[in-house]
């Protein structure tokens, strides 16, 4: 490692981070669960394990505590061998050094289980998150408003909070909470309305959605579905689903609320990545440029493609959530390009994306400052910027821009 890549990851060890995406739960839902050092192969590795021949029954029974540890890892041994060297991998490896202080292996499993299990108390989220990250919040999405851990956790929604995902029933409870009556399509633009302000005033910043293909709103069409849904006759749930949709996504931008999407490659195994191009969400960025949009894990593999998306579309914002654990060597060079093409306040440079393993969040960030400072090292010794540039591009990465796009008060 350089000196120069050394002292920027120093300096960004002291700089404030903002997490830019998490799946994390109150601290108590931690707390009360069972822990030992597989529980740091959930989430995320879980699929290289798979992937290198372990069946799904297989991965399960290896997550279950009540089965002895020395059994689990005799059988796990050899997948140890063919994954320990992935990114995904080395997250947990890290974490397991900082926190209870050995590198995983076999002859480390049972004293790093052991730890594990007298540190799963409360503060686990201060210990890892506030002390060793210098995290200061963490954008989380666990389908509700956390109802624990508010200092540090920020919650995130599903957009079909707001729509149902044009289930009229939805929209009905939806319409009694917020007390709309309703009786046409307008109605609903109150009901959402009335939703995304009640949930601001519970400190949601945004609403999460997928990227793919979002056909145009046909109103006339909604409106004769809604209204057949009223009367309890069969309707057509597409037009009507979509129209709600897209007012959604208006209603959002005007209470000055972000959209996160889901973009690219896919967390689990067997799937159709290509269903979540980055490419399905231009014209939805095109219909809606008074809403800001929050585009996650730079769509990899496609990561050209969202630097121009990013680069001439000034309501999408690239999100490296999720990319360093993914794979180093691809969010560098994403990275480096980026910064050719797309305004640096438009990049979010972190968000560990984890549940269960808090602890991972730690591992990841260590390899995103080691992805973010590899790239600006290049950049001060190519004469293209001067040090001191570089730590303010890696402060905006690290914690300015999410601050400002979600308009956090930290």
């Amino acid at each position: 490692m350089s000196s120069l890549k050394q002292r920027l990851i120093e300096a960004m060890t002291d700089m404030p981070v903002v997490d830019a995406h998490e799946h994390l739960p109150p601290e108590k839902v931690r707390v009360a669960q069972h822990v030992d050092v597989f529980t740091l192969f959930g989430h995320y590795t879980q699929t290289d394990i798979e992937s290198a021949g372990m069946t799904q029954a297989e991965y399960d029974w290896l997550q279950d505590t009540e089965v002895s540890l020395d059994e689990r890892w005799r059988e796990f041994e050899p997948y140890w061998h063919r994954i320990k060297h992935t990114s995904y991998t080395r997250a947990a490896r890290l974490a397991a050094q900082r926190f209870y202080g050995a590198d995983i292996g076999p002859d480390t499993y049972v004293d790093i289980s052991g730890r594990m299990k007298a540190g799963n108390t409360r503060g686990i989220y201060r210990r890892v998150l506030t002390e060793a990250c210098n995290i200061r919040v963490a954008l989380t999405q666990i389908g509700r408003i956390p109802e624990g851990s508010r200092d540090i956790l920020v919650p995130i929604l599903p957009l079909a909070h707001l729509t149902g995902g044009g289930d009229v029933a939805a929209m009905r409870n939806a319409a009694e909470r917020t007390g709309v009556e309703l009786r046409s399509l307008a109605d609903c633009d109150q009901v959402m309305g009335a939703l995304i302000a009640d949930y601001g005033k519970q400190g949601v910043v945004g609403f999460k959605m997928m990227s793919e293909e979002l056909p145009e709103a046909i109103e006339d069409a909604a409106a004769e579905a809604f209204q057949a849904a009223l009367a309890g006759r069969e309707y057509d749930h597409g037009a009507l689903a979509t129209w709600l949709a897209h007012r959604a996504l208006d209603l959002v931008g005007d209470a000055g609320l972000v959209v996160a999407v889901h973009c690219g490659i896919i967390w689990d195994n067997w799937n159709n990545f290509y269903s979540r191009h980055p490419r399905h969400m231009i014209p939805t960025l095109l219909a809606h440029r008074g809403t800001r949009f929050d585009l996650y894990h730079a769509g990899i593999p496609w990561v050209r493609e969202m630097a121009v998306i990013g680069k001439e579309l000034p309501n999408a914002y690239l999100n490296l959530c999720w990319c360093h654990v993914i794979s180093q060597q691809m969010t560098i060079s994403a990275l480096d390009e980026w910064l050719d093409m797309v305004p640096v306040n438009k990049i979010l440079g972190f968000g560990g994306d984890y549940s269960k393993p808090v602890e991972k969040v730690y591992g990841h960030l260590v390899m995103a400052r080691e992805d973010i400072a590899e790239v600006l090292a290049g950049r001060v010794s190519a004469g293209t910027m001067t040090y001191a540039e570089a730590l303010e591009l890696a402060r905006m990465l690290l914690f300015d821009n999410a601050r400002d796009l979600y308009g956090l008060d930290v």
